[in-house]
């Protein structure tokens, strides 16, 4: 029997194929809608992190200019402290601007480098000694730098200049030299000092590899992307450097000469959720950034504290040799907070240091450490520590995790000679845990 299918026709169109189009129709607006109201997120995120960065450059003019009015060790001190705390908080801001607007990175090491020459000279000046007068121009020429940046970005709030979109070139190009004035070089005995930014990556392999065979890597860690070579970048670490654009998002990677290693990549996320996630969904994060970590040779590694950007968690890790977790050699990993994907991975610490410690016993029993802690901290979890205290040296610490009241602390003790190394306060907020 033959079966005569009747076809709907209206004004000449078959009926199904015009409810075909409506509903494409409707999902076209409708993703249109979704991406709009994604771009104002992004946007709104942006003008935050934009004004946060305006207003820290601001108050750390203010700062550097009280320098030069102070006299006393105690003022010298407290101001050399709120010096160190603006400049972390611009670094934060710069990190949260859109990818291609946060690499400058002379104006992220010169942000670094003051807050580390601030707590070096704090140090000094609470050990009894006078400031030099190589010291004291150094001041100087970072008031005037800093009032130059101050000046441009106040600006930038005040005639609403503020980067709206990735491909806008704000930041980028050659205009970014003339625009920003020369950052004054800071010889100090710091993590970001000139001495330690020439020194050799520890966590290299010796033998090379060249653009074909980087090619293979990158291509073999993501099979399913059409990888183009964009060029070599020459820095302290020589990488080689593709990319990939498709139905998927943005794709870049950058493989290192040395030894062909993952040092980075970054993806596009599939939303823009940013809201603290619940422990469940944290515990998922959690478990596909640390499986990615094993499945890439990175060894055991201990996570520390986590901040949530559109669509992403950014989750910091530590090596861990032997019980002791090491400190300087971190690796950021990015996970989509809707797929439960890693989509992007920062290495360039653990490159930089990651090696085989010679790791001696304490000398100070953990008790004895316990004992020179503050009487209004309650103790919650303690661990060993390799932390840095410039780029060629290390301390073996205990960590020891602290509440005092609701504010959270973490405070390093010398396993050797029981001195109080550092003190971080922990900040939990909607953005994820700040660490100062």
């Amino acid at each position: 029997m033959i079966r005569v299918t009747k076809k709907i026709w209206l004004f000449g169109v078959p009926a199904i194929l015009l409810i075909g189009l409506a509903v494409m129709t409707v999902l076209f607006f409708r993703q249109r809608k979704t991406i709009a109201e994604q771009q104002r997120v992004i946007d709104a995120q942006t003008e935050s992190a934009y004004r946060a960065l305006s207003n820290d450059l601001n108050d750390l003019n203010v700062s550097l200019s009280k320098l030069e009015a102070a006299a006393t060790p105690a003022r010298l001190s407290k101001t050399f402290a709120d010096v160190r705390r603006l400049s972390a908080g611009a670094v934060r801001a710069l990190s949260l601007l859109p990818v291609s607007h946060a690499d400058d990175e002379g104006l992220m090491q010169f942000l670094t480098r003051t807050g580390d020459f601030a707590e070096s000279l704090m140090d000094r000046v609470l050990s009894g000694q006078m400031l030099t007068e190589e010291q004291l121009g150094s001041l100087g020429d970072l008031r005037t730098c800093c009032a130059g940046l101050s000046e441009r970005y106040d600006g930038g709030c005040m005639d609403g200049a503020f980067p709206k979109a990735p491909e806008d070139g704000f930041y980028g190009g050659e205009t970014d030299e003339e625009n920003i004035a020369n950052y004054p070089t800071l010889l100090y005995d710091g993590p970001f000092s000139e001495s330690s930014e020439q020194a050799e990556p520890l966590g290299l392999p010796k033998e090379t590899v060249d653009e074909n065979e980087a090619m293979r890597i990158a291509s073999g860690l993501f099979p399913s992307r059409a990888l183009t070579f964009d060029g070599r970048t020459e820095s302290t670490i020589v990488t080689y450097d593709f990319s990939a654009g498709d139905e998927k998002g943005e794709l870049c990677v950058s493989i290192t000469e040395r030894g062909g290693l993952l040092l980075y990549f970054m993806g596009t996320p599939s939303g823009a959720k940013n809201d603290p996630p619940d422990d469940g969904e944290s515990e998922r994060l959690h478990k596909a950034a640390s499986a990615y970590l094993e499945a890439h040779g990175f060894g055991t590694m201990e996570p520390s504290y986590a901040q949530y950007y559109a669509g992403t968690v950014v989750i910091n890790y530590a090596a861990v040799q032997n019980g002791v977790i090491l400190y300087a050699d971190l690796v950021k990993v990015y996970v989509d907070r809707d797929t439960q994907e890693v989509i992007g991975l920062d290495a360039m610490n653990y490159r930089f240091h990651h090696r085989e410690r010679d790791l001696s016993n304490p000398i100070l029993k953990e008790e004895d450490a316990r004992n020179t802690l503050s009487d209004a901290l309650t103790l919650e979890h303690t661990a060993l520590a390799l932390i840095p205290k410039s780029n060629t040296r290390e301390v073996l610490c205990y960590e020891f995790k602290c509440t005092c009241g609701e504010t959270f602390f973490i405070v390093y003790v010398n396993a050797e000679t029981g001195a109080e190394e550092e003190i971080f306060e922990v900040l939990n907020s909607d953005e994820g845990d700040l660490v100062v």
